[in-house]
C-alpha cells in the first residue's frame, strides 16, 4: 500500500466531504446568481448526483472496486421489506402537513395553497393531488445525494461512533451544505435571519435520525432515498411558502424553534435507548 493510498484512508471522511462540496456548491451558488457562472439546466436538475460521483470516488480510492459495487448496489436493491416504506410514504407527509396547520394555529396565518408549485407551473386550475407522483418521479430520479449522505457519509461516521452522534453529526454536515445558499437567499432576508438559520439546522437534524436509521438497520439506501424524496416534494412543491404571511419564516411548519428543539432531544433520547437495546452491525 503506497503512501498516497495510506494518507487517502487516514483522511477519507474528511476528503470525502471536501469532495462533495466542491462537485455541488459551485453548481449550486451558480444556480442562485451568487457565482457568475453558467451551467447547462441538466447539470442544475442533476446537482445531487455530484454526492454521488464523490463518493464512489473516495470509496474506490480508499476501499476499491468491489466497495464501489457494494455502494452502488445499496442504491438498486429495493425488495427490503413493506415496513421500510412506511416512513417515506407516511411519516414524512404527515408530519409535514401536520405542522403546516399547526403553525398555522399557532399564528393565526391559515396556510395559502395558492402559491404552491403546482399552480406557479401550471396556473390555479390545476388539480394539485395530480402532480405529487411527477414531482415525486422528478425529484428521486435527480436526487443522488443519499449515496453521499447516507451511502458513503454515515457508515464513515458509524464506524467511529455510536449511532445519536453518528446522525447529530451527518445532520451538522448536511445543513452546514445547505447555508451559503441560505445564507443569499429570501429564507434568511424574508424570515428572522439568523433564527432561520438555526430553526433549519434543528429541522435537519430531527430527520437525519430516521434517514440514518433507515440506512443502519435496512440492506439497502432505497427507504433513505424515498424518505429525502418524499419529504422535497411536500415541503419543496406542495407546501413551500405556506405560511408566507407569518411573522416567524416565509416556509413552512415546524421551523417555529421550541418545538423543533423538543423534537430532536426527543428523538436522540428515543434512539439512544432503541440502539441500547438493539444492536446495530458497526460494519456497513
Amino acid at each position: 500500500m503506497n503512501q498516497t493510498t495510506v494518507f487517502l484512508k487516514h483522511h477519507s471522511l474528511t476528503i470525502g466531504i471536501l469532495l462533495m462540496f466542491a462537485l455541488t456548491w459551485p453548481i449550486d451558488l451558480a444556480n442562485s446568481g451568487v457565482l457568475p457562472i453558467k451551467f447547462p439546466f441538466m447539470v442544475y436538475l442533476f446537482l445531487g448526483w455530484g454526492f454521488g460521483v464523490a463518493s464512489v470516488i473516495m470509496t474506490g480510492l480508499t476501499l476499491g472496486k468491489d466497495a464501489v459495487i457494494t455502494l452502488l448496489k445499496r442504491f438498486l436493491i429495493w425488495r427490503v421489506g413493506w415496513k421500510w416504506y412506511l416512513a417515506p410514504f407516511l411519516l414524512a407527509p404527515a408530519l409535514i402537513v401536520g405542522g403546516v396547520y399547526l403553525n398555522a394555529a399557532l399564528t393565526g396565518v391559515p396556510p395559502d395553497f395558492s402559491t404552491v408549485m403546482a399552480y406557479k407551473i401550471f396556473g390555479k386550475s390545476a388539480y394539485l393531488p395530480f402532480f405529487i407522483l411527477p414531482f415525486f418521479m422528478v425529484d428521486f430520479i435527480a436526487n443522488g445525494e443519499e449515496i453521499g449522505w447516507r451511502g458513503f457519509l454515515v457508515p464513515q461516521l458509524f464506524q467511529r461512533y455510536r449511532f445519536v452522534a453518528t446522525a447529530l453529526i451527518s445532520g451538522l454536515i448536511w445543513a452546514l451544505w445547505h447555508f451559503p445558499l441560505l445564507l443569499t437567499s429570501d429564507y434568511i432576508r424574508g424570515g428572522m435571519g439568523i433564527y432561520s438559520l438555526v430553526m433549519f439546522t434543528l429541522l435537519v437534524l430531527s430527520i437525519c435520525f430516521p434517514l440514518t436509521w433507515l440506512r443502519l438497520k435496512s440492506s439497502s439506501l432505497w427507504p433513505a432515498v424515498l424518505l429525502h424524496t418524499s419529504h422535497n416534494v411536500f415541503v419543496l412543491h406542495v407546501f413551500d411558502v405556506l405560511t408566507s404571511p407569518s411573522p416567524l419564516s416565509p416556509y413552512f411548519i415546524s421551523e417555529t424553534g421550541a418545538g423543533l428543539a423538543l423534537i430532536t432531544l426527543l428523538l436522540a433520547v428515543f434512539f439512544w435507548q432503541v440502539e441500547k437495546r438493539s444492536s446495530i452491525k458497526r460494519v456497513v
